[in-house]
């Protein structure tokens, strides 16, 4: 996804690198299943959760590095700024019409509101606040990217014709993702308005993943193979040492806090990265990776009408009751929510290309393009 979903590709391209894509798309089937649980009063997945934690230690932190991976701040600066624009900013307003539309629902049909077990909401004009704000809940990744693409072109600008520019982005890399986690720890991520606080995150994972590009697109799969292997031992040990981390109680122990985190956060997305080039290239995974940015607008509106519908045939005890029973139904709303975005990223992309970010001229159903892209092994890189 330049979105999340969400990378620098532009999903209109032909010359597009395969396993990015499929980087991307296991990344949004990740978020999907970071959302089963939803945000309110949510009884149904306990046994889940363990994992979902783990999930959420990288799997953002993962569309930030490959948005890194291909980030390109060669262009013209209106050139760079129009195109963020309208890749990131639009979309968060278009989506964010979900937001107006749960607020009147909440207003005009408590009792059902209550029944989808969403999230608190405050009143309606504030609720129209926070979207105005920037602090719409679930699209923030649009505008913390926005602002940290727009800074590290800046930074570029500024830094890109210096010797040791790498070393300059090494140490602004260093202070965005120590400072990020400083703000998650002190839940400071909503003092400022448009997710500028959380722009400390992007500037971090889109920095690594731009110092990182050179070097990965270069490995050869042996290579990426054992770094893959090494990423999934390291990420084992960290996930266990974030597992027995606290709220640090003093300020110097911050940094002890911060860092299993950290390090989760990049092994973690690392695992990913390594392994989607051995990944087969199926259409339907190639499709997800290629339009991340609506399928990552659309996943909440999906997961909550899905465990409406199934969670009004399943009684709640009965899911409860079982592990296996909450793995079965959790990925059963996973997949099914994934097939309404499939159904309904074509109707978007041919109605309503202005709000997703896709240019007018190219706004035909992506799975021509995959289908035809997909003949020649010629049309990637």
């Amino acid at each position: 996804m330049n979105t999340a979903a969400p990378t620098e590709n532009d999903p209109n391209t032909h010359r597009r690198i395969v396993w990015i894509d499929i980087a991307k798309a296991i990344a949004m089937i990740l978020v999907f299943y970071g959302h089963i649980s939803g945000s309110g009063d949510n009884p149904w997945f306990p046994d889940l959760e363990n994992s979902i934690w783990v999930i959420y230690l990288f799997h953002m932190p993962l569309f930030f590095m490959l948005s890194g991976l291909t980030f390109n701040p060669n262009k013209a600066w209106r050139e760079f700024i129009v195109s963020r624009f309208k890749r990131l900013i639009i979309p968060y307003f278009f989506f964010s019409l979900y937001g107006i539309a749960k607020s009147i629902l909440k207003v005009t049909a408590p009792t059902i509101f209550a029944s989808f077990h969403a999230g608190d909401m405050k009143q309606p004009s504030q609720e129209l606040l926070n979207i105005l704000l920037g602090n719409a809940r679930g699209l923030w990744f649009f505008l913390a990217l926005f602002w940290g693409d727009i800074l590290l072109y800046a930074f570029n600008r500024i830094c890109g014709s210096r010797l040791y520019f790498r070393m300059y982005l090494s140490i602004l890399v260093v202070i965005a993702l120590f400072g990020w986690f400083s703000i998650q720890l002190t839940k400071t991520n909503e003092l400022l308005p448009f997710q500028l606080m959380r722009s400390t995150e992007a500037i971090g994972f889109v920095g690594l993943g731009w110092l990182l590009a050179r070097p990965i697109r270069s490995m050869n799969r042996r290579t990426m193979s054992l770094w893959g292997l090494a990423s999934i031992f390291a990420f084992i040990l960290c996930v266990f040492w974030a597992s027995k981390m606290g709220a640090p109680q003093y300020p110097a122990q911050m940094l002890y806090t911060i860092l299993p985190h950290l390090a989760a956060s990049i092994t973690g997305s690392l695992v990913i990265i390594t392994f989607a080039q051995w990944i087969p290239s199926w259409h339907w995974l190639l499709y997800i990776g290629r339009n991340t940015l609506t399928y990552y607008g659309l996943n909440g509106i999906a997961i909550a009408i899905v465990r409406k519908v199934l969670f009004s045939i399943i009684p709640v005890t009965i899911v409860v009751s079982h592990v296996l029973g909450q793995l079965i139904l959790g990925i059963s709303i996973v997949l099914i929510a994934i097939l309404i975005c499939r159904i309904t990223t074509p109707v978007l992309i041919r109605w309503c290309w202005w709000g997703i970010g896709v240019d007018k001229k190219n706004r035909k159903d992506f799975c021509t393009l995959l289908r035809d892209s997909t003949k020649s092994s010629s049309s990637y890189q």
